[in-house]
């Protein structure tokens, strides 16, 4: 109780739960159990998201923003009996299979099917359900009979047969900025495959994937790498803070078919004007990069 009353968003949160018939227990300031009397396993809540959209609201609007947040949540569960789908049977599984991007630490303490992609970055099996999401627990591949690479082999596919994502370019003095996205719920995969849009150059492309539904990326020409570079720092960071559906504010550089860490990006102190001051660690592999161009 002490939690809540210093949390009124998390007293919001419980209190709604309780309204749906539903008993709330507060794991941390981000996460709260959810279950019904007759339930023997509780389903979960995370607050991250809901943090954000609250954060872009005036007070009064929480309780309103609090309701739809868990409602959504709470209906899209126990609609999951009226979209019952037989997981034991991989072949009507298979054309649901996706994938999607997420922070590393996404799934770390559940037993979600990822793979990391670089670092700060895994990807996340995902089956698409015509209401909602499920991820792919650790236990299923063997039940299927399958390897863990061949199912993300086939939801990549999946992801890529669904069709482009849409691209908008802008100029950012003199940094063309691309911006992939659209009404799709796994459009963070396509970073996986930016070669497939006309975002690179010479070296490859700078990308940025800060939430899910986005991706930014800039060709990498030789005389523009570093305002490339810091033009997507900001923009991966503010993308990432305001989010909601975060992931993270590393800037990574595709090329030959893959995706590297090109900066790790962290905030520090914030400055005198009250904004975010941050530090960018340049990995080796881009370092190299960087020599490179300054020799040619």
């Amino acid at each position: 109780m002490d939690a809540m009353s210093d949390d009124p968003l998390l007293g919001l949160v419980c209190a709604i739960i309780e309204h749906h018939g539903y008993v709330a227990e507060v794991v941390d300031e981000d996460q709260v159990e959810l279950r019904r009397p007759d339930q023997d396993a509780p389903g979960r809540l995370y607050l991250t998201n809901l943090r954000q959209w609250a954060a872009r609201e005036p007070r009064d609007q929480w309780p309103a923003i609090a309701a739809d947040f868990v409602g959504s949540v709470i209906a899209t569960a126990e609609s999951s009996g009226d979209d019952a789908l037989d997981l034991g049977d991989y072949a009507m599984v298979r054309p649901l299979l996706r994938t999607r991007l997420y922070g590393d630490d996404f799934g770390s303490g559940a037993q979600a099917l990822r793979r990391p992609v670089a670092p700060g970055l895994v990807e996340v099996l995902v089956v698409d359900k015509p209401t909602a999401m499920m991820i792919v627990n650790t236990d299923l591949p063997g039940k299927w009979g399958m390897a863990a690479d061949e199912l993300f082999a086939v939801a990549e596919e999946n992801v890529r047969r669904d069709g482009p994502l849409e691209l908008v370019d802008d100029d950012y003095g003199g940094v063309r900025l691309f911006s992939l996205g659209g009404d799709y719920a796994y459009a963070t995969a396509h970073a996986l495959w930016a070669g497939d849009y006309p975002v690179t150059g010479p070296y490859g492309a700078l990308v940025v994937v800060p939430a899910q539904g986005v991706v930014h990326a800039v060709p990498v020409h030789g005389e523009e790498v570093v305002a490339a570079m810091n033009l997507l720092v900001r923009i991966g960071w503010g993308g990432f803070r305001q989010g909601p559906r975060s992931i993270t504010p590393n800037v990574y550089w595709w090329r030959d078919g893959a995706l590297r860490l090109a900066g790790a990006v962290e905030v520090g102190e914030a400055g005198d004007a009250g904004e975010d001051s941050l530090a960018v660690s340049i990995s080796g592999e881009f370092q190299e990069l960087l020599e490179e161009l300054v020799r040619e």
